[in-house]
């Protein structure tokens, strides 16, 4: 029961807010699942969607515009016992300029991250590029916005005059039924609202639902990846393509037992525990010591049940004896016991062991030269 220290699955959890303040920023979050094969007895994990909890990471971020490479920055963190991790990009190690000079001016964004696996000693492994989205930074010009940073604020649409390029910014400070100021992006036929949320499935952040009718009705035709937060199994639930897959904390039982987030063979059973084998399937201890200990105990089996129990060794072989007073010229006597084995029958003659044949299941006959007197005394001793 191996967990291997490899990337299957990366989910982005980024948000769209910056912060431009002392610690310029954004918050990033992700769930790195592990993707080798894992056989744990009595347990089947889909599709091997498991969490890699409580790994030593590094992540290296690279912000590029179209054509170039703006600014590289890098985290040491541990997910958590869920592979979870959350930071802030902005307050990594500087790689490549600073986070201060990259500028922030509408165009288009790429986020690319690269994965580092510290114990694994396989250096970065490219995982995504997303694009960032953002909301560009204000400035005092009076364009539609052109690309230099300068966004135009105006109290309505009209107060626009076209032509309009795309990809062009305003700010309109009253918008919609509630007169709320936004942010308006030309799409090349209107003027739509940047910071509106009409689909809620298409964050970037991790989407709470209360139980599974409200994720249905949040995720009416889910695609492969998108995941929740579900308040009612209290886990993260993502879509492999045909149904949800929830990812709760692992728990170990009934012969299992749970050391440095690995599954481990051992603990109490706590119920019947069944193993079934076949002609193919068979099973087997290798490796088992050698007793020395006249005094240690024998395991059996119950012939109706199968359960092992324990039985001292001194009981394996019972023994029964008879004493025979002989008459002169005697050679036949009956044994106690039906005869099943001759090597289990020690018969003797005043005390000497002598040898003997069997002749029926119950009867031997002592060998021609040890013929018994009158009151000879003949033991017979027979294990069963």
């Amino acid at each position: 029961m191996k967990f291997s220290h490899k990337i299957q699955l990366f989910l982005f959890l980024l948000t769209n807010t910056f912060l431009f303040g002392q610690t310029p920023g954004f918050n990033y979050q992700a769930l790195i699942l592990n993707n080798e094969e894992i056989q744990i007895p009595g347990t089947n994990v889909l599709e091997n969607k498991v969490p890699l909890g409580l790994e030593e990471i590094t992540l290296r971020f690279t912000i590029t515009n179209e054509t170039a490479v703006e600014y590289i920055e890098e985290h040491t963190i541990s997910t958590d016992e869920n592979g979870m991790v959350s930071l802030i990009v902005g307050e990594g190690t500087p790689i490549s300029n600073t986070f201060y000079d990259i500028n922030w001016d509408g165009k288009l964004k790429h986020l690319n991250v690269e994965l580092n696996i510290l114990n694994d000693n396989d250096g970065f492994v490219f995982l995504d590029s997303q694009k960032i989205l953002y909301i560009p930074q204000p400035g005092s010009g009076n364009g539609n916005g052109n690309g230099n940073g300068n966004i135009k604020i105006v109290n309505s649409l009209g107060d626009l005059s076209p032509p309009y390029q795309l990809g062009d910014i305003i700010w309109l400070t009253e918008y919609g039924i509630n007169n709320n100021p936004s942010l308006m992006i030309w799409d090349n036929t209107s003027w739509l609202p940047v910071n509106a949320d009409f689909d809620p499935t298409n964050e970037f952040g991790l989407i709470v639902v209360a139980n599974e009718n409200i994720r249905a009705t949040q995720f009416e035709s889910p695609d492969i990846g998108d995941q929740v937060w579900n308040q009612t199994c209290n886990c993260i639930e993502i879509y492999n393509g045909t149904h949800w897959v929830s990812f709760k904390n692992m728990k170990a039982q009934n012969g299992l037992y749970i050391s440095d987030n690995k599954v481990k063979l051992g603990g109490i059973l706590i119920e019947p525990t069944l193993i079934t084998t076949s002609a193919t399937n068979t099973f087997a201890f290798a490796g088992l010591q050698e007793s020395t200990n006249t005094e240690d105990q024998i395991v059996v089996m119950d012939k109706s049940t199968g359960v092992l129990r324990q039985k001292a060794s001194s009981t394996l072989h019972q023994k029964k004896q008879v004493i025979i007073i002989a008459s002169d010229g005697q050679l036949e006597f009956t044994t106690p016991l039906n005869i099943t084995n001759s090597d289990k029958i020690d018969v003797f003659r005043n005390g000497v062991r002598i040898n003997f044949v069997a002749i029926n299941n119950t009867t031997i006959k002592l060998e021609q030269e040890a013929k018994c007197y009158q009151d000879d005394k003949v033991r017979i001793v027979q294990l069963y």
